[in-house]
Formats: structure tokens, sequence, C-alpha cells
């Protein structure tokens, strides 16, 4: 509330007319109409009479809190929203600034309103976006200095993605914020069973899901995960190499982890688009779980959300993706064995190379 609007309130709850109060302070009536309406303000030194004939301290007369409740910030996010829509993502913008500026230790607020304009940034609401980058990010700063580890933790992972967007990955590493990337047969029950070894100890499995390419995902990146990280849900981390045979049918992916156990991706392309697998334990084969919806998937994901834990390694999502990576690499080299050594290493350089595009 401006000091105006403080005023009138108090002004009037005493009864005092504009005419009254402006006698008792020795100024004009059309001084007091003015900082009722927001026009002007009074001087410095009529700060301390105003306050005593209002009966209320500086602090009140001045808005000055250190901090705002739950509910006036979430108002303050509502009022934001709807300026986007109304006014615009610049008079927005400005709006953030002198807001922040008035509540410079209220960081769970300077978060969010960091986070409304990156994501309207993103989704195109302004044009040249990369001129918000320094003062955006460095909100996003100011709450990671928080006490509170809640707000650390969503400040750490908005840094994170910010970077990530940028393709700055090293500064995204110094903010260690969780990754969580997974396919819904993951959690299929039945899988959790099997990793959790209620068939016995996993000596082998075959696995297999739909093969569709898209132009935007590598060779697996679209369907084929599903199958890859069933594989992996089953027989953990720990492959060494792999090759790959193709047809216009489908492709056999052969994995050989390091204590020799074998572990086949079955990529369907023409036939039944299903998902499942075999599993080969101590006790015997036993059907891997195949697509049963998003529910146990979405449960993980509250959770992660909830705890800022992931419930799968940085380790065995980057193997699965090496995995995919030398996969292709076999396939384009008519099948030769690719360690994943080997991918991880091509893969880095690619991913180099890719940086330093970016940074140009």
């Amino acid at each position: 509330m401006n000091i105006g609007n403080v005023i009138k309130k108090y002004r009037k709850e005493l009864g005092y007319t504009q005419e009254e109060m402006a006698n008792r302070l020795g100024v004009t009536t059309p001084a007091v109409n003015k900082w009722e309406n927001g026009n002007s303000n009074p001087d410095i030194e009529l700060l301390a009479p105003i306050a005593r004939l209002l009966h209320i301290s500086l602090d009140t007369l001045l808005s000055f809190r250190e901090n705002l409740t739950d509910l006036e910030i979430e108002e303050m996010i509502h009022k934001m929203d709807k300026m986007f829509s109304e006014e615009g993502f610049e008079k927005t913008y400005q709006w953030a600034v002198n807001t922040i500026k008035e509540y410079p230790n209220c960081n769970l607020l300077i978060w969010q309103i960091a986070v409304m304009l990156d994501s309207r940034r993103i989704i195109g609401m302004c044009e040249n976006p990369d001129r918000y980058d320094e003062q955006i990010n460095s909100w996003y700063e100011m709450a990671l200095s928080d006490k509170d580890e809640k707000i650390q933790h969503y400040a750490a992972d908005s840094l994170f993605g910010f970077y990530l967007r940028k393709k700055n990955y090293e500064m995204a590493e110094k903010y260690n914020a969780p990754v969580f990337s997974s396919s819904a047969l993951r959690f299929t029950p039945q899988n959790q069973k099997l990793r959790n070894g209620e068939f016995g100890k996993i000596l082998g499995a075959d696995c297999y899901s739909p093969h569709k390419v898209e132009p935007t995902h590598p060779d697996f990146g679209f369907y084929g995960i599903h199958g890859v990280e069933t594989l992996y849900t089953i027989m953990g981390t720990g492959c060494e190499s792999v090759n790959r045979m193709s047809s216009d049918r489908g492709d056999i992916v052969v994995g050989r982890w390091k204590d020799g156990r074998i572990g086949t991706f079955r990529a369907i392309i023409k036939g039944p688009q299903i998902y499942g697998g075999t599993a080969y334990t101590s006790k015997g084969a036993v059907a891997a779980g195949g697509y049963q919806g998003y529910k146990a998937l979405l449960e993980q994901i509250l959770k992660y959300f909830q705890t800022g834990i992931s419930p799968i390694s940085k380790e065995e999502t980057i193997e699965i993706f090496t995995f995919m990576k030398a996969s292709n690499m076999s396939k384009t080299e008519n099948g030769r064995i690719v360690t994943l050594e080997e991918a991880y290493q091509k893969g880095w350089k690619d991913a180099r190379k890719l940086i330093k595009t970016y940074k140009k």
C-alpha cells in the first residue's frame, strides 16, 4: 500500500476531513488531497507528525515490512499474471523491478516473480528475451541465498533450468539440482518387483517396445527409450558394450554387461506396437511388465518435487543414453561392437563442440 492510501485509510478511521488534517499539520487541503491521490508525497519532515496524528508507527505509514505472508505473495502473483494479459511483458517487468525494490528480503516472492517472467520469455511473450537474462538470473541468485532450504532448492532448480536452456552445462552442474528422467514402464509394479529381486537374481533379459523415428529425437530417443529403460530397470547398470542388427522391420541391440550377463532390446518397427519383455532369473523366466498408464510415474514425480530426491541415479540415466548412443554408432557401422566408454567419450566430445557453437 502506498503512503497516500495509508494516510487516507487512517484519516477516515479517525473521522478527520482532509481540511481538518491539513489544519493540524499546517499544510493546505490540496496538499493532503495530492498525497491521497498519489500525485505527490509528504515532505520527509512531515512523516513523524503525520504518523503521530494518525496514531500509527512510521513503519505502518511507510508500509515497511521485511516480509509478506504466503497469502499476500499469492495475491501479488495473481496480480502479476493478470498484468501479463492486460498490460504486456515490459510493463509487468517494470512492476516486478519496483516490487522487488520494495520487498528486497522476501526471497519467496523474488523467486516466484523471476519464474513468472522466465516462463513468459520461454513461450515468446516478449521481444529480445535475452536482454532480461542478467536480471532474472540475479533474482534467482538472491533467492538461493535464503536461509530456508526449500526456497534454496526452488532457486537451485530454476538456475539449473536457466543454464541448461543456455547450454551452459558447467553452470547447471554447479547448482547440483537433481535430474529425473524416466519412462513410465520403469515403475510398472512387475518391473519394480524384478528390480528388487522378488523373483530371484537377474541373469539376463530380453525387452521390446515400438520404435518410431522422430526428426527432433536421436534414434531410440522417441519411442525406443521405453524398451531400453525397461531393460535397465531389470538389469541395472554395468553394460560395457553393444552391437546392433537392423532391418526395415525392426532392430535388435545386444548388450553385454561387465559380469557376463546378456541383455537385449528389440525395437519394433513393423507389427504390433507392444511393450514388455522376459527376465531370466535364478528362479526361472518371468514376464516383464508392459505399459499400464502413468499413475505410478506421476506418484514418483510428486515425491521428487516434494523431496528433491530423484528415484533414479544420475549415473543410470547417463548410462541409458550412452547405451542408445552406442547402439546408434553400431548401426551406422554395420553392427560393429561398440563399447559404452567409446560412445561416452564421443558423445562428450560432440557435446563440447555444441556448447562452443552456442557460446558464439
